[in-house]
Order: structure tokens, then C-alpha cells, then sequence
């Protein structure tokens, strides 16, 4: 009967152990998996920050340029601020090289006589991640702060 329970006892303890070795490989593995997420996670959303960042100035270049955007003489045209308006948004964030969405904003905006509150795809809904670039220029004769807001 001894043999009996100690070779029976000997058999739970080794049980007993292989079920502990399987939870701690189990757990670390969790672990490990857990940390290259978070650490993952937060360089996703740096590189999404940068990459607005990026299309803000990019966006700001174009419209405030003389052969692409709004500007004539280093002023705001209104023709062609109005043009920018009216024209295919999907295909004018293309042209700029935006691939999230904008918008931008000036003290006084008009088109063709009306006031307006900005030119371009406003959000609707709260989002995770909005870069305003601010430029200056030159707007009815008047220094203006020109903001663009890139939004994805």
C-alpha cells in the first residue's frame, strides 16, 4: 500500500508542476504579447500625428501658391479662392496630395460676395487626431491668418 501512495502522490506533484510550467509559459506569453502592443499602439499614433502634420504643411503650400493655389502677386485672389470653392473637393485633396481630410479658415472668408466659415470638408464628428498649420498672407488688402486644419 505505501508503494501505492507514494507512486500515486508522485504522480499529482509532477501533474501539479506541469500545470504551473503550462500557466507561467501561458501568462509570459500574454505579457509579451500585451507590451508589443502598447508599444505598437503608441508609435501608431506619433506616426498619425506626423503624417498630418506633414499633409498640413504640404496643403498650405499648394493653396497658398501662385500656379496651384489662391495666390496671385503673394495676395489672395478672389477668383481664384472662389474657383478652389466650387471645385471637386475629392479631386482638389488629390491635387494637393491630402489623403485625410481638411479644411481651412480666414478672418472675413467670402465666396462670390457671401461669408463663410471655412473652404473645404468640415468634421462632423469628434475625432481622434486634428493638426492645424497657420500660415500668413495677404487677404482684401489686409494681413490674415490663414489656418488649415488636417483631420483623420
Amino acid at each position: 500500500m505505501r508503494f501505492f501512495l507514494t507512486n500515486f502522490v508522485s504522480k499529482r506533484a509532477q501533474v501539479w508542476s506541469l500545470d504551473a510550467m503550462v500557466g507561467i509559459i501561458i501568462f509570459t506569453a500574454a505579457m509579451v504579447v500585451l507590451f508589443f502592443y502598447a508599444m505598437n499602439y503608441t508609435n501608431q499614433s506619433e506616426i498619425n500625428i506626423e503624417d498630418l502634420s506633414y499633409q498640413g504643411n504640404i496643403a498650405a503650400e499648394f493653396i497658398l501658391s501662385e500656379e496651384h493655389g489662391i495666390l496671385t502677386s503673394n495676395k489672395i485672389n478672389q477668383t481664384k479662392l472662389d474657383e478652389f470653392y466650387y471645385s471637386d473637393y475629392e479631386k482638389k485633396k488629390g491635387e494637393l496630395g491630402v489623403k485625410d481630410d481638411f479644411y481651412f479658415t480666414m478672418p472675413d472668408l467670402e465666396i462670390n460676395g457671401s461669408a463663410v466659415d471655412y473652404v473645404g470638408k468640415m468634421n462632423g464628428t469628434a475625432v481622434k487626431n486634428v493638426i492645424q498649420v497657420t500660415r500668413f498672407s495677404i487677404y482684401k488688402n489686409k494681413p490674415v491668418q490663414f489656418n488649415i486644419f488636417v483631420w483623420g
